[in-house]
């Protein structure tokens, strides 16, 4: 089974629709998640013409206008090939979000992408809100991450299109997990911009 994933697409406030890098670049899957911030449900259209899809809110963003897509449910957890997964925009960090968010602000205001303090207390989280999944879905950071942690899978697809603010050296990008039953997961990361579509890492685990 193969499992489109993306995030922070933010139609129609930062685009007017998904861009067509996208929809090509996940033809062909079984199924979408989208990992919130589609800002306004409607936009998921030319994803479910492709694949069933599974959507969670994202946040709110006051320059924009936008609620994030209050509409969808906050997380979403389904069984596909046997794995729990558990998908949620990752923006929720308990009663220290306020401070999270002003520190990775500070240090992206200053050119600094790489946030390991922050992504350790945004995996506890998780880990903590999803005990019993196999795999966590989460957005937020724009960024593409992986990793595992025991037997749980953590992925961030990264943004589906380019982040608005702060000029970050991180490009656009989606992925594809591969799951088969009593077999690890395998993910591809999926650069999109105008001129490519391509798989740019494939993780297996053996």
């Amino acid at each position: 089974m193969r499992i489109g994933l993306l995030a922070d697409t933010h139609v129609p406030y930062r685009a007017a629709a998904i861009p067509k890098q996208v929809l090509t670049a996940l033809r062909g899957v079984d199924l979408i998640l989208h990992a919130g911030d589609v800002d306004e449900p409607w936009a998921l259209a030319p994803l479910q013409q492709l694949a069933p899809v599974h959507a969670v809110r994202g946040n709110y963003h006051i320059l924009d206008g936008s609620s994030g897509g209050a509409e969808l449910p906050p997380s979403v957890e389904i069984t596909a090939a046997g794995f729990r997964i558990a998908m949620t925009h990752g923006h929720q960090l308990g009663w220290l979000t306020p401070f999270w968010r002003i520190y990775v602000t500070w240090r992206n205001m200053g050119g600094q992408w790489r946030t390991p303090a922050y992504d350790a207390a945004l995996v506890r989280a998780l880990l903590r809100r999803f005990p019993q999944a196999d795999i966590i879905v989460f957005g937020h950071t724009h960024r593409f991450y992986q990793e595992w942690r025991g037997d749980t899978l953590l992925i961030n697809p990264g943004a589906a299109l380019a982040t608005a603010y702060f000029d970050p050296p991180f490009r656009p990008s989606v992925a594809c997990l591969t799951l088969s039953s009593g077999v690890r997961p395998v993910v591809e990361r999926l650069e999109v911009s105008d001129r490519v579509v391509g798989a740019l890492s494939r993780e297996v685990d053996e």
